[in-house]
């Protein structure tokens, strides 16, 4: 890559960043619920359909979604990891609810839309958008409508689930988790940084789920339940993030024209009204029957991401190690699940 092309990308990259914060902040003043991140993604994505010149800074992708891992990890405690058997029974709920969220989206997408099997498939598994996307390459679906229906999927569910969570609990979701000043002294930032670190190294080495996530989660935890550090992200760092994760959702729309965006559109409300309405329904199942938290049940069991919802969770605090916890498990599920599906749906078809 010549230099003349690494300075249009730098420029496109500085002018995305700068257009995707200032409508965060913008957007946080207005009260509206995780601002910050809501108004990059909506700017975002806004740039990428009206073919402005945008690029996502993807490298710095990798030390946002490690540092969401390193944030969740803080909300690690002993009693936590001594509770975390009482949580099986949540996790199978959440399996539960998986399931019956797949064959409604399934259903509805085959009559209702109808799509062919791979993609009805790929679509309705509330699985991770890059994973579902790569199958989607092999299985003969249509790549274009996965990779719509998951953007939308996430950005929907970031706008409707703090709305919801507001009217059917009467708590204000705000943009800004605290208003305690935290300091980041230099052991803070080493420990931090650290965590981050290990997220890399996960990603190298370590064949699991979400590794940029999952590694520093673990590594945090780790030192909070030691009691080597105690260090918690500061406001503004958050915010950063917020903005970066904004920015990685709205930019999942970049080449999407209007016209395959109106197309799919219908879909995707479909598919999100299904799974948020058999999520909500299953988390306050599993808060009423199991004495859980009704929040921390309702992101849990959210059909978002895993950077998403557990930044929600922090916004409104629930337990956000609960809530990354769970998601780590649906994505893994997801993982394993939908090859299995595709090679019996493909030889169903050949019988």
């Amino acid at each position: 890559m010549d230099r003349d092309t690494q300075m249009n990308n730098l420029s496109k990259q500085i002018f995305t960043v700068s257009v995707a914060s200032l409508a965060g902040w913008l957007t946080s003043k207005t009260g509206m619920p995780l601002g910050w991140m809501i108004g990059a993604m909506l700017a975002t994505a806004a740039l990428s359909l009206f073919k402005l010149p945008m690029q996502q800074p993807a490298a710095v992708f990798h030390v946002v979604r490690a540092s969401v891992g390193a944030m969740l990890g803080t909300a690690f405690t002993l009693e936590l990891l001594m509770s975390v058997p009482k949580w099986t029974t949540s996790i199978a709920g959440l399996l539960v609810a998986m399931a019956v969220m797949f064959v409604l989206a399934y259903v509805a997408l085959r009559r209702l839309a109808h799509f062919d099997r791979p993609s009805a498939l790929l679509c309705a598994i509330p699985g991770g958008i890059a994973e579902m996307i790569l199958l989607s390459e092999t299985a003969g679906a249509d790549q274009a409508r996965v990779s719509i229906v998951h953007a939308l999927r996430i950005s929907l569910t970031i706008l409707i689930l703090p709305v919801l969570i507001g009217l059917t609990t009467g708590l204000t979701v705000s943009s800004d988790q605290t208003t305690e000043v935290f300091t980041f002294n230099v052991p803070d930032f080493l420990w931090f940084a650290l965590c981050v670190a290990a997220g890399f190294v996960a990603k190298r080495f370590l064949n699991v789920p979400a590794p940029l996530v999952v590694a520093p989660m673990v590594v945090s935890g780790a030192l909070h339940i030691s009691g080597l550090s105690d260090f918690v992200v500061p406001a503004a760092l958050s915010n950063a993030v917020q903005v970066f994760i904004g920015i990685n959702v709205g930019g999942r729309f970049a080449g999407v024209t209007f016209r395959a965006l109106s197309a799919v559109f219908g879909s995707a409300v479909v598919v999100v009204a299904v799974q948020i309405s058999v999520a909500f329904a299953a988390a306050t199942l599993a808060a009423q029957s199991m004495g859980f938290d009704i929040l921390t049940m309702t992101l849990a069991y959210a059909p978002g991401g895993l950077a998403e919802m557990s930044l929600i969770a922090v916004a409104i605090e629930a337990d956000p190690a609960v809530v990354g916890l769970h998601h780590v498990f649906r994505v893994l599920v997801a993982l394993v699940a939908a090859p299995l599906l595709l090679s019996r749906f493909a030889q169903a078809k050949d019988q």
